[in-house]
């Protein structure tokens, strides 16, 4: 068996991992670059695999399976630049909520042809037998994978943490008898950097996100990812408990009609309504087919008289809906919870939404956590799975692993084959 981190070995995002053997050929995420906090002019690098897009060069090895580990842009967002032939394995929710993604906007195309991943349900490509399980992270249908092939063990963690909602999956993983003493654990490291680094649980936030509510006077402003689902769930606990009526948009209310009922969501939450925003619902009313996604949620729609007056909202924002907070809502004495990856602040978009804030007055408060393992979760691994050999990918700093655990890591290159 042989890997190649096509891309990963020495950055976050842009992941993209081969897994071959004389029979198969297999690719783990198919990602796009994140943007660069430093340098965010950057160019992005192309990625270059060898059948694998439309436009690579042709071998007489073809890839035999892509297999997405979670719906982040990290992760999938090459994928419609993929030759369509390739038989593709995803989560049914992570492939339903890419699909409402694209349905929203002008970037990437739906999934069509594709296989669910299901927890612990192993399946086979050729002589390569992959077993996927569930582990927490801020994309809702994340998976891990062990990977088995010519009496070789492979695991590939893809994205994860232990102090999201759903940490007791994750520490199901590696404390599965099944995973222990692998040949090669492909583990991501990219909370590394930061020394000794403890991970604040999604529910401390949520107590801080309450906090801060009962604070402000005003309506509250939470900008977040609509797909960060745990993030929902917290922001509508400190909503709730603050007598605040949670808001979200008509995209955002699409999002989790995909989840499970227990998710808060305005079909069978009384305390979640729907707003419209203005240049999103021209859009979907005048695209071919689209104005079904607005018009399913109608009857839960809150009222222009009541979008402009009332201050008791905690509502769900993105950075393209300043004109729809200036224009239709009550920002006087309002806040504004800023819950997401500290790199987007170098964004322009995101900065020209909370200078907006600034200049009204208004107080901005981080609450954000992770999606990502902390420096504890990576030993907790460790310690379990036993790996023979370990080989640091999602990470900018490799050699953090080497501190931590010595002669058992193997630092490589992209696009270097290693041998298993």
């Amino acid at each position: 068996m042989k890997i190649i981190v096509h891309r990963g070995t020495n950055q976050v995002g842009g992941s993209c991992i081969e897994v071959c053997t004389n029979e198969a050929r297999i690719i783990f995420d198919v990602g796009e670059e994140l943007p660069d906090k430093f340098q965010s002019e950057r160019e992005k690098k192309l990625l270059i695999v060898d059948d694998l897009f439309v436009n690579s060069k042709t071998s007489d090895r073809k890839i035999d399976a892509i297999i997405i580990s979670h719906n982040h842009g990290d992760h999938i967002g090459l994928i419609d630049l993929t030759k369509e032939d390739i038989p593709l394995f995803i989560g049914k929710t992570s492939a339903d909520v890419h699909n409402t993604i694209c349905d929203f906007t002008s970037k990437g195309k739906k999934i069509k042809k594709h296989k669910y991943l299901v927890h612990e349900k192993s399946f086979n490509i050729k002589d390569i037998v992959i077993t996927p399980f569930l582990v927490d992270h801020s994309a809702y249908d994340s998976y891990a994978f062990m990977i088995e092939g010519n009496g070789k063990k492979v695991l590939y963690t893809g994205d994860f943490r232990s102090h999201g909602a759903k940490g007791r999956i994750t520490e199901w993983f590696y404390k599965n008898p099944k995973t222990t003493n692998s040949d090669v654990l492909l583990i991501e490291g990219t909370n590394l950097y930061k020394d000794n680094y403890i991970a604040e649980t999604e529910t401390h936030l949520g107590k801080r996100a309450e906090e801060f509510m009962r604070k402000t006077k005003g309506n509250v402003f939470v900008l977040q990812s609509s797909a960060n689902i745990d993030r929902v769930v917290q922001i509508y606990k400190a909503a709730k408990r603050t007598n605040r009526l949670l808001l979200v948009d008509i995209f955002t209310a699409n999002i989790l009609a995909q989840m499970p009922s227990s998710i808060p969501n305005p079909e069978t939450f009384n305390d979640v309504k729907v707003f419209y925003p203005y240049w999103l619902t021209q859009h979907l009313f005048k695209e071919e087919n689209k104005s079904s996604l607005a018009n399913k949620f109608a009857k839960y729609k809150l009222q222009k008289s009541e979008l402009k007056q009332r201050t008791d909202l905690c509502v769900l924002v993105r950075e393209n809906m300043l004109w729809d907070i200036e224009k239709r809502m009550n920002y006087s004495e309002s806040s504004v919870i800023y819950s997401k990856w500290e790199g987007y602040k170098t964004d322009k978009k995101v900065e020209t939404f909370l200078t907006f804030f600034r200049k009204n007055n208004c107080v901005i408060e981080s609450i954000h956590t992770s999606g990502h393992a902390d420096t504890n979760t990576i030993k907790d691994f460790i310690k379990y799975f036993k790996p023979k050999k370990i080989i640091p990918v999602h990470t900018e700093t490799p050699k953090k692993y080497v501190d931590l655990f010595g002669d058992i890591v193997v630092e490589i290159k992209d696009g270097i084959e290693y041998s298993v």
